[in-house]
């Protein structure tokens, strides 16, 4: 219950968030005619600007101010829902005409549209709150499965111990008088072979003391770093902290995606970086919301493999009717790029889950 309760309040705490950065303009019933608010006369409550109409022409704020408590309600619901009717025409071209939206937002046709930093916003908060409400996961079955039985210990000590007979006798012969050049040389090789497989073995005893003393803690410590092995400790808060820093920071894929994007057109005068963020965000933000959708469907048991082929067909075809309807490509110019594009892509969220892990 705990984990619905969360997610619900990922939901509200992603769409308020994202109302805050999303400008007013534009909206359905925003100014004359708007039934939340009056049309007022007098002061401005918030500036003390003279105000004649619905909105103070000084700091914007309603002319009529709610005060009773069924305006929390209609706050709360306006700030996750209501992006006032935008939200409506901006899904279904983000959906279908993702390019032209780009390049109209970037042309200056604005105020129809949910900005792509608000959608981005959103959809990451929306996403999480999915993951945390269909994610179910057992670190404590995943670590009993990798401990080794009794019989398997046993049979690792014979080996190490045939190992090591197996070198003495090498080095005794080696230490025998009288040996020719040849006789001497096979004799070192097969001891350098049989170290290095005493090596080998070495390591699986270390790696099962620390698997069954530990827990794969110590053994991972010392192989592949903190981060995994506090995760091999603790995969439970790992978890949560891998989860938390990915929405937490999932600002950041925009800036490790920018810099691949510029190479696809590098020194170009027609695209400015600006043109470039605005196109990586409204992409990753349908990402999100078709990753979201995925999360859905298998929460729901319909997710098959042909659904899952469909749904990574789509992500493959949108990313490039976007890119060649942002940028006014030719179909031959986005051809050439679109490898490089999905390349990037991927080489992009690499680097942001190395950012991710480290900061865990």
């Amino acid at each position: 219950m705990t984990g619905e309760i969360e997610a619900a309040g990922d939901m509200i705490t992603g769409g308020m968030m994202a109302r805050a950065v999303e400008p007013g303009h534009g909206e359905a019933g925003h100014g004359a005619g708007h039934g939340a608010h009056g049309e007022g006369h007098g002061a401005c409550l918030n500036c003390g600007a003279n105000v004649d109409g619905h909105y103070c022409a000084n700091c914007g704020q309603a002319a009529h101010v709610h005060r009773s408590f069924a305006a929390i309600g209609h706050d709360l619901a306006h700030g996750v829902l209501h992006f006032e009717g935008k939200i409506w025409t901006t899904l279904p071209e983000l959906a279908l005409r993702p390019g032209k939206l780009t390049r109209r937002y970037i042309q200056g046709e604005r105020a129809k549209f949910v900005s792509p930093f608000a959608l981005f916003l959103f959809s990451a908060f929306l996403m999480y709150a999915i993951f945390s409400l269909t994610s179910h996961h057992g670190p404590t079955d995943a670590v009993q499965g990798v401990k080794m039985d009794k019989g398997a210990q046993a049979e690792l000590r014979r080996e190490q111990a045939k190992a090591d007979a197996h070198i003495r006798e090498i080095e005794a012969k080696l230490k025998a008088p009288g040996l020719s050049a040849a006789r001497k040389e096979a004799l070192t090789e097969n001891l350098t072979d049989a170290q290095a497989e005493r090596k080998g073995l070495t390591l699986a005893g270390d790696l099962t003391d620390s698997l069954v003393g530990e827990g794969v803690n110590g053994g991972i410590a010392k192989t592949v770093g903190k981060a995994v092995s506090a995760a091999a400790e603790n995969p439970e808060f790992a978890y949560y902290k891998l989860k938390a820093n990915a929405y937490k920071f999932s600002w950041s894929l925009i800036l490790i995606s920018l810099p691949f994007l510029w190479l696809l057109f590098p020194f170009s005068r027609r695209f400015k970086m600006y043109d470039h963020a605005i196109y990586v965000t409204y992409s990753i933000a349908f990402m999100s919301l078709l990753f979201s959708l995925s999360m859905l469907l298998t929460a729901v048991h319909v997710t098959s493999g042909l659904v899952t082929l469909v749904l990574l067909l789509f992500a493959a075809w949108h990313m490039y009717r976007q890119f060649k309807d942002a940028y006014a490509l030719s179909r031959t110019g986005t051809l050439v790029r679109l490898p490089l594009l999905y390349g990037f892509a991927c080489v992009s969220l690499s680097l942001f889950f190395t950012f991710l892990v480290m900061m865990g």
